[in-house]
């Protein structure tokens, strides 16, 4: 049997995240090519990521030209459209979408934070935040694999981090986190915790093949989720932040939409959340009431 060609970014991070889908697919074979350089893993020319897709281009056009079946995209960093001939197959479970804090010492919370504690952060919607939320404290352009970053807190060139809760526990430090913090207070980017497989359209094999590691429910969210990205021309670090949510109540299942449009020094926000039974419908009212509210205007700027 031909193996099955699997392509991810050739980071820590990347890898880590694949191997759970290498070990769900067993025991066909696999061959898993890192891609780095632009499109892939990219290690110069870290300044704000002010475009969409700028991780996963590379990574598409090596699906398309069939030099790999099977592309693994962290979804909040994915085009919001896919390339044509290309499409999300599987997505898998959610894991945990709230942002984390971490710091040196293990006692500290967001709200016991020394006033004027350097705070790391590249991402425009946790700068928003956390001076929306602790103007007091002083937030600081940090970017880069977390391991980087870490490396920056524990050689003092920085006194917290906040990174994604999921990325900690992916990458086996779990212990490392200080506290997790409420999507109220830093809303998670849409598309967050999401890992989506992506192949050819008419690969219908692979397809099938990947099929049974697509949760369903986070397929719904994260259709939604995108929907919302498309409309309001949101991209990985653009001023706009939310996430689709799931309830089950017996035999009634609903869902929440929210998105938060916020100018970059957090000073400003516009936030919408709507409940209902049809995610996709709830999205699109979402975006034309953030639309009516000048949202566009923030969710634009860089």
């Amino acid at each position: 049997m031909t193996p099955l060609r699997i392509g991810a970014r050739a980071s820590l991070m990347s890898l880590s995240q694949s191997a759970p889908i290498l070990a769900a697919l067993a025991p066909v074979p696999m061959v898993l090519r890192p891609f780095s350089g632009e499109g892939g893993d990219r290690e110069e020319n870290r300044a704000a990521l002010a475009e969409e897709g700028v991780f996963s281009q590379g990574i598409e056009a090596a699906l398309l030209s069939g030099e790999i079946d099977v592309a693994v995209h962290c979804l909040k960093d994915a085009p919001t459209h896919d390339a044509p001939g290309l499409s999300m197959a599987a997505y898998l479970r959610r894991d945990d979408i709230r942002d984390c804090l971490v710091t040196r010492d293990p006692d500290l919370r967001l709200d016991t934070l020394p006033p004027g504690t350097t705070v790391g952060t590249a991402s425009l919607r946790r700068a928003a935040a956390l001076r929306a939320y602790r103007p007091d404290l002083d937030v600081v352009p940090l970017r880069g694999p977390v391991s980087d970053r870490l490396r920056a807190l524990f050689q003092n060139d920085v006194d917290a981090l906040i990174l994604a809760s999921c990325s900690m526990e992916r990458l086996g430090l779990r212990h490392r986190i200080n506290e997790r913090i409420s999507p109220e207070i830093i809303c998670p980017p849409l598309g967050a915790a999401i890992i989506a497989l992506q192949t050819r359209e008419n690969d219908l094999e692979i397809r099938r093949l990947i099929a049974k590691l697509h949760h369903l429910e986070t397929g719904i969210e994260a259709e939604a989720e995108r929907l919302v990205l498309r409309q309001m021309g949101g991209f990985c670090n653009a001023p706009l932040a939310g996430y689709c949510t799931t309830r089950e109540d017996g035999n009634t299942v609903t869902y929440t939409v929210r998105a938060r449009a916020f100018s970059p020094d957090g000073g400003l926000a516009i936030d919408v959340r709507l409940t209902g039974e049809e995610p996709v419908e709830l999205a699109e009212a979402v975006c034309q009431r953030l639309i009516r509210h000048a949202a566009l205007d923030l969710a634009m700027a860089r």
